[in-house]
């Protein structure tokens, strides 16, 4: 099983697959966490891995993003669920509640980032989840209109 999955065919629709499995979601919601804790930062606002979940499921390229941030933007359904789910699964700790909800990952998430990385499992989903979290600041997403 050391060899390594190719999938072929249209990669909307790949992609489109991944959006209604929810185990494979909650990996990017991890992803986003992940790549988007550096520097000071010990955790990610809700409004980010909102932003950053719907552009890839839209399949929008980063440098569009300022155009992105000029509009309202609608929050793709069933994101809550699935941030509850990996929240009861304990791959995530809520951070701050009173301030505003961000989200860090547990031990258990980062074992299971760590396992995605070393695996080299969706690598080219991951690059473009690197790509928006250093691209996408919170200052940027401060005034930014979500509709939930």
């Amino acid at each position: 099983m050391s060899e390594k999955l190719k999938i072929k065919g249209n990669k909307i629709k790949i992609l489109d697959a991944y959006w209604e499995n929810d185990e494979v979601a909650i990996i990017i919601i991890l992803l986003i966490v992940n790549y988007s804790i550096f520097g000071n930062s010990k955790s990610v606002p809700l409004k980010k891995i909102a932003f950053i979940f719907d552009a890839l499921k839209k399949n929008l390229p980063v440098s569009k993003l300022s155009v992105q941030l000029s509009s309202p933007w609608d929050i793709s359904d069933g994101l809550r669920k699935k941030i509850i789910v990996a929240f009861e699964r304990e791959l995530l700790e809520i951070k701050n509640p009173q301030t505003g909800i961000s989200f860090s990952l547990s031990l258990k998430g980062k074992h299971l980032v760590d396992q995605i990385e070393n695996k080299n499992i969706l690598p080219e989903l991951s690059n473009e989840i690197k790509k928006w979290s250093v691209e996408v600041t919170n200052d940027e997403l401060k005034n930014q209109y979500l509709i939930w």
